[in-house]
């Protein structure tokens, strides 16, 4: 689901730089979990 909303949010010119996730344990970030690459443009 995250590069699909990634996908879209390139169409019209958004970058995606990261995509957290609050759980119980506090926030993660797949770019700093390494499960995101860098979108360049």
């Amino acid at each position: 689901m995250t590069r699909a909303v990634i996908d879209v949010a390139k169409a019209m010119g958004i970058v995606g730089h990261d995509h957290v996730i609050i759980g119980r344990d506090g926030p993660a970030g797949l770019k700093g979990m390494k499960l995101m690459r860098e979108v360049r443009s």
